[in-house]
């Protein structure tokens, strides 16, 4: 058998896994030397699968795709097929880029929990998959001067985060960290710090991060907010801000129900849109007490969100050994403040949460 543009990726599998006999060693030699253009979609076509084993994406996303639901699964039909294809249509680094694009990122899933009530609805939690290439793929089959490595400590996932102490404690959802091999936080200045795990409670699905820079603040003074440790009424009005997106999203809303999920007494079901990223957003009430971290959604509506009580974040600070140093501000500087007063005072206190 001939190798050509038609059949280079099974060739190129074959090679890899060493599984081509010297004949076809032979062969495989004198129709690459014989052809530039092959040689370079071979060596292309090698790149690409070498990368894509590298970061273990192959049984990955076969994996998502099987999990997810059947649309999704028709849209990406077979992620080989697409990638290779770019490569034969378009050829060099751009297609390679591409081609990584559809492998390692499809940064709109949401990171579903399996509970389900009886009505069939799911619990969706609200982590974002992070794209590890920026660039949209059009821009990218554009360009000619994409760079195509990729970064080991590179982010794959991202939610929010913010301030429990000005010194780089940071609150989030256990989710969004849980297994993380490195953990990062991003400011709005943009500047981006590691991190990592001080305490965690499952059950809840909080987590305490610490900033690894001792001499880090997130801003010259205390913290605007305060926190709530009292349960927060039905018809409360709510806002939030947090992550969905690179750039600070704002939403608000109300408790429409004293409980959570499946009638969860530890949290609340607001209606307020949250989308992929802002799980660890802190919800805040009329005055600035922080009365919730967000979760989740449910997943056939676009409003009607959960969080989890403040109540959980504080028992987990309050059962920190006594030698770590966290000493929770009981001041308020947003009472009395309109809301747009209120956003500029915590923005700066709320942060982007990236992990590998």
């Amino acid at each position: 058998m001939m190798i050509s543009e038609q059949n280079i990726v099974e060739w190129a599998e074959k090679y890899l896994q060493k599984q081509l006999n010297n004949e076809e060693l032979d062969l495989l030699d004198m129709n690459l030397s014989s052809n530039p253009a092959l040689k370079s979609a071979w060596e292309e076509t090698l790149k690409i699968i070498h990368l894509m084993k590298e970061k273990g994406e192959r049984e990955a996303m076969r994996e998502k795709i099987k999990s997810l639901k059947p649309q999704v699964a028709t849209e990406y039909p077979n992620r080989k097929t697409i990638a290779f294809s770019l490569i034969r249509k378009y050829g060099g680094k751009a297609a390679v880029a591409a081609a990584l694009i559809l492998a390692t990122s499809l940064s709109t899933f949401f990171v579903m929990d399996k509970k389900t009530d009886s009505s069939g609805n799911q619990y969706m939690l609200l982590r974002r998959e992070i794209e590890t290439i920026k660039s949209s793929q059009s821009k990218i089959l554009d360009s000619i001067k994409i760079k195509t490595d990729i970064n080991e400590d590179a982010p794959l996932f991202g939610g929010t985060g913010f301030a429990v102490t000005n010194d780089g404690f940071v609150a989030t959802n256990y989710h969004v960290v849980k297994d993380a091999n490195s953990i990062y936080i991003q400011t709005t200045t943009g500047e981006t710090f590691k991190a990592y795990m001080v305490a965690f409670e499952p059950n809840s699905d909080v987590a305490l991060l610490k900033i690894e820079d001792n001499n880090f603040r997130f801003g010259k003074s205390s913290l605007p907010y305060s926190f709530a440790n009292v349960s927060s009424g039905l018809g409360q009005r709510v806002f939030t801000i947090g992550y969905p997106q690179d750039d600070l999203v704002y939403n608000e809303g109300y408790i429409s129900c004293e409980s959570g999920f499946q009638r969860d007494s530890t949290s609340y079901q607001l209606e307020m849109t949250a989308n992929p990223g802002q799980s660890g957003a802190p919800v805040l009430d009329k005055n600035g007490n922080v009365i919730a971290l967000i979760t989740g959604k449910q997943s056939n509506t676009s409003g009607k969100t959960f969080a989890i009580h403040s109540a959980a974040l504080l028992q987990l600070i309050h059962s920190l050994p006594s030698d770590i140093n966290l000493s929770l501000s009981s001041s308020n500087k947003l009472r009395g403040l309109d809301r747009t007063q209120q956003v500029t005072k915590i923005r700066d206190y709320v942060c982007a949460v990236k992990v590998n």
